[in-house]
């Protein structure tokens, strides 16, 4: 009993202390070309969010995903207007890749929800700021505008607390890029690295 407890041991131990080999990405965008990316849409939150969230999603995919070429549409607002269009739908993804000559493109969501500020009438008045507990979520979809299907998408959810959020009279968080409190940055670029791991390169032990 105690020789093969040592083998197994002596087993778990060799393949544990195995080379890495560097794994392609879950998902090769090389074969779309041109990709187009609408800035990502906010719900119940004000400020520059979207442009974080939209930034940092640029940076990872091209970073990642090296002769890939991402041609920044707009925010889907902007989208929708210049293909006179009123929502997102099979003809409307048509004519965004005749518009902008893509076969795909980009669409992420932001969703705040259950806001519960702490709030401390002295500090508020001070600065505007409380500290602020909330659900965040984060969506991303990989549309083909040929045949409006969902080619990938991903989603990323956490329950977070800030001690220095902006909140509006409706009690709305508002979320400042030039925030000298880097705690936002910091909770986007973990949320978008989570959230486009199926596009980067990953190290397995053989």
């Amino acid at each position: 009993m105690f020789k093969k407890s040592l083998l197994v041991l002596i087993l778990f131990t060799f393949i544990s202390c195995g080379p890495k080999v560097l794994v392609p990405p879950e998902i090769d965008l090389l074969p779309y070309e041109n990709v187009g990316l609408i800035s990502f849409s906010v719900e119940n939150a004000e400020g520059q969010l979207d442009e974080m969230a939209t930034q940092r999603f640029l940076q990872e995919i091209t970073r990642f995903q090296r002769g890939v070429q991402v041609i920044e549409l707009g925010s889907l607002d902007e989208v929708l207007g210049k293909i006179n269009k009123a929502s997102m739908d099979h003809e409307a993804m048509r004519a965004i890749g005749e518009y902008f000559g893509i076969t795909s493109f980009f669409h992420g969501k932001i969703k705040i929800s259950d806001v519960k500020p702490d709030i401390d009438i002295a500090s508020l008045i001070k600065s505007l700021r409380v500290r602020a507990s909330f659900n965040i979520s984060m969506t991303a979809r990989l549309y083909s505008t040929e045949t409006g299907a969902t080619l990938w998408t991903d989603s990323v959810f956490r329950k977070e607390s800030l001690a220095h959020m902006s909140m509006s009279q409706d009690q709305i968080p508002y979320f400042d890029v030039k925030d000298q409190d880097e705690t936002q940055k910091i909770l986007v670029e973990h949320m978008v690295h989570e959230l486009t791991r199926d596009f980067r390169p990953t190290k397995r032990r053989l």
